[in-house]
């Protein structure tokens, strides 16, 4: 992908695309459990094969109602709000990915995923990541 002149390149949305993740349901099943905070982790012990419960979980942009995975509901209105969530040194790929599930996975542009990351001034490297054609933990541009 060839830079735009200018900053429009920074403007390019990001989501996480659930469709790659539905043929690597395990990975993304022990991904999600990786994102709890200590408390949850606990509480969620995860085994491997253990029987999804699913919760409908609304978009408050949207109003659009989504059947998530309750430790994925979790993440999203509990750890994402945790102190560390998004530890400094983490994989800008991970970081990217924690950012885009705690808002919502709503699109977010590359300027917005590095603020929020603590990459402002990184966003070439961002969208030269998540733009080309390898795919990295679901994440697209929109």
């Amino acid at each position: 992908m060839k830079p735009v002149a200018g900053n429009q390149f920074h403007e390019t949305l990001l989501h996480i695309d659930f469709a790659w993740w539905a043929l690597r349901e395990d990975e993304y099943h022990t991904y999600l459990h990786s994102m709890l905070c200590e408390n949850h982790q606990k509480e969620f012990d995860y085994v491997g094969d253990r029987e999804r419960n699913l919760i409908d979980w609304v978009n408050p942009q949207t109003g659009e109602v989504f059947s998530i995975d309750s430790v994925e509901y979790v993440v999203r209105s509990h750890c994402s709000t945790q102190e560390g969530y998004i530890p400094e040194g983490m994989a800008m790929v991970d970081s990217v990915f924690r950012s885009l599930l705690a808002h919502g996975n709503q699109p977010l542009s590359i300027n917005e995923l590095a603020s929020l990351i603590g990459r402002v001034g990184q966003e070439s490297t961002i969208l030269r990541m998540l733009g080309g054609r390898k795919v990295y933990k679901g994440l697209r541009p929109v």
